[in-house]
Order: structure tokens, then C-alpha cells, then sequence
């Protein structure tokens, strides 16, 4: 496939894009072929015409989680996100919204909070999209995006349908969607009527505490390591780890990363700060190679020490 025949087939398409000013690590080299999508319309339609004629793909959103290589594939990348709602892209009634994966994950939440629903809040600040969200069960503070999910419209390569909430098969930080090679259009949640005050104080301090954290333009897509269920952990791992660090049936990987002295390891232009050990930041012309050899090193400290694997919960392309 060259890039005439992708322009006959896709006329939108732009040749040699760089892919990092797209994600939040600020990491990733130039597309040959990218698309920006705004609405699930637009995306069906690219991807009709990319199943048809077998083009090679990758799709993302938010870029909030991504770890894109420094040379990319030879793909077509499709970025779908919209900034903003619109009478098209959601619909409010009663206690449920219906939303467009494309939205971002915060207009989610600004919307629930203005109608009094209570159930996403914990979710304030995390950045990225809806559908990207519910693709990897994003949560915080022991809440989760699926706690209140009813129902997710899918492209199956074929035909869009409904699936319900336990057809999801979500789990810690994971679904059925990051298995399946489906396109998630459109989500529907059923939320509970709270308190407009005391649900927007909430939402703010959440806001608050990440902000100490991830301070504005640092490049870093957030927490690199999942927490470890304790459920996955054997006895006499467990020995080792205080019983004051396990919360909500989760070892923190921060704690674990900081207990093998993770806080100021570096490769390159990548580094864990000194504030927390399960960041990985990029100082600025960072690579991904860097930050592939520097979570290697950190995996295996944990390793030796704990006898436990770290998971990551970035997605490397």
C-alpha cells in the first residue's frame, strides 16, 4: 500500500505526522499515514473503507495512556476525540447519560455534576477520553468508570449493537475492549441523585490532590504500573508487604517501587521523580526506548525483592 492508494481510498488522510504532541508523555515518531476523527459517524465510515481494502491500523483517543514508539509502524493511526458536547453527542434523561466515546472523560463528569448525579466524581481529573476510559475500566479513590456504566455501543467490524455492562467483563483497569477489535461509539450510565454541593466540593478536592501530583504540562501518562490485587498474591508473598499499605484489596505499585528505591532512577531524558515512585516523566526529548529500559529496570527490582511482577498500565503500542 502506498501513500497514493491510501490518499484515493481515504482523501482526509495526512502523511508523516508526529505522533507525540497527540499524548500526554509527549513520546512517539511520525505517522506516515494519520486521520483525525470528531464523531463515531466519521470513524465507521474510515473504517469501512480500511476493513475493505485491508489496511493496517492502530486507533487511539485521549493519548493520556499511550507509550508510542519512537518509529512507528507502518499504519494508518486514527485519532478519534471532539472537544466539546453538543445536541448530537449526548443525551440526558433523568438519572442516565448517554454520551459519546469521543468526549472527553471530563465534560463527562461536568455534566453529571451540573444535573446533581452522583457516581463519576471520583474520576475528577483524569484526563483522556470516554471511550478510552471504558476501554481500560479507568478509576480513582475506589471508584471506577463501569461502576455505573449500563451499556456500550459497538462497531463490530459489521454492524453497531448494544452490549450490556457484564458483557463488558470488566476488571481492574481492563475489558473485553482492549481484547476485541471493536470500536466503542457511545456509552450509556445509570447514576444515583446526590448532592450538587457536596458532590462539586468532592469533585474539587479530588481535583486538588491529583493537581500535587501531576502538575500542569508535565509530560507523563500517568500512574505507569497497575496496583496488584492481593487476590493474585500468594501467602507468603504477603508476609512482606505492611498490612497499613494494602488499600481496597490493592497493593500500590507506588509503594513497592519506592520500597526498591525507584524515586530519582533515570535512563535518558526519562525519570521516576522524587515525589512518587510510580511516575515516569519525561524531562522533554525523552525517548521510548529510554522508558522501555528504564520500567524493565524497575520491574525487576520489584521482582527480586517482593517476588512480584509488575503489570503495566500504560498501553505500549
Amino acid at each position: 500500500m502506498n501513500d497514493k492508494m491510501i490518499k484515493n481510498i481515504l482523501p482526509q488522510v495526512q502523511f508523516k505526522v508526529p505522533l507525540a504532541p497527540f499524548t500526554t508523555f509527549g513520546l512517539g515518531g511520525a505517522a506516515r499515514w494519520f486521520i483525525e476523527v470528531k464523531t463515531s459517524q466519521e470513524l465507521v465510515e474510515v473504517m469501512a473503507r480500511v476493513k475493505k481494502n485491508k489496511i493496517p491500523y492502530y486507533i487511539f483517543a485521549g493519548g493520556s495512556n499511550m507509550v508510542f514508539p519512537d518509529k512507528a509502524p507502518q499504519k494508518l493511526f486514527i485519532c478519534f476525540r471532539a472537544s466539546r458536547l453538543n445536541k448530537n453527542n449526548h443525551e440526558l434523561k433523568g438519572n442516565n447519560i448517554e454520551i459519546g466515546a469521543e468526549l472527553s472523560l471530563a465534560s463527562l463528569i461536568t455534566l453529571s455534576l451540573k444535573n446533581d448525579l452522583q457516581g463519576l466524581e471520583s474520576l475528577s481529573g483524569i484526563p483522556g477520553t470516554v471511550g478510552g476510559a471504558v476501554v481500560g475500566n479507568a478509576g480513582a479513590y475506589g471508584q471506577s468508570i463501569s461502576d455505573h456504566l449500563e451499556k456500550v455501543l459497538i462497531w463490530d467490524g459489521q454492524k453497531t449493537k448494544w452490549l450490556t455492562r457484564k458483557e463488558g467483563r470488566f476488571a481492574y483497569r481492563t475489558s473485553i475492549f482492549k481484547e476485541k477489535d471493536w470500536l466503542v461509539l457511545r456509552v450509556r450510565f445509570s447514576l444515583n441523585k446526590g448532592d450538587r454541593k457536596e458532590l462539586i466540593k468532592k469533585s474539587r478536592q479530588i481535583i486538588r490532590i491529583r493537581g500535587q501530583k501531576y502538575t500542569p504540562g508535565l509530560k507523563c501518562p500517568g500512574s505507569f504500573f497497575k496496583n496488584v490485587l492481593v487476590k493474585d498474591v500468594s501467602k507468603e508473598v504477603l508476609k512482606n508487604i505492611p498490612s497499613d499499605k494494602i488499600i481496597e484489596g490493592k497493593i500500590p505499585a507506588g509503594f513497592l517501587l519506592e520500597e526498591v528505591g525507584a524515586k530519582g532512577s533515570s535512563v535518558g531524558q526519562i525519570y521516576v521523580p522524587d515525589f512518587h515512585g510510580n511516575l515516569l516523566i519525561n524531562k522533554g526529548g525523552g525517548k521510548t526506548a529510554d522508558v522501555v529500559k528504564l520500567a524493565h529496570k524497575l520491574k525487576a527490582k520489584v521482582k527480586a525483592k517482593f517476588n512480584i511482577t509488575l503489570e503495566e498500565e500504560v498501553r505500549l503500542v
